[in-house]
């Protein structure tokens, strides 16, 4: 993610200006246990499971990923096309 053309807008803003390439730090993938409350679930904006597998680095550092960062808006995000089409929109 090095070429300035890679960047993607900002959800927020909408603007590259101020998006940089950063390597995130996403939640793990759900796993639902006795007890367990289920909103939990959704607590999150993006986990593991939410992404494609073939965009996830090998255990145990599967919950970094390549994404971008909005200095503007303070945000963290990654394109839409890591992310698996069936995932639960939060």
């Amino acid at each position: 993610m090095n070429a300035r053309a890679s960047i993607e807008k900002c959800p927020l803003c909408g603007d590259t200006s101020g998006v940089r390439p950063k390597l995130l730090l996403i939640d793990e993938a759900w796993v639902p246990a006795p007890g367990k409350d289920p909103r939990l679930k959704y607590a999150r904006n993006l986990r593991v499971d939410d992404i494609l597998p073939e965009h996830l680095r090998q255990k145990p550092l599967e919950q970094f990923l390549d994404g971008y960062y909005c200095d503007r808006c303070n945000i963290g995000f990654v394109s839409d096309d890591v992310l698996n089409p069936n995932r639960v929109r939060r």
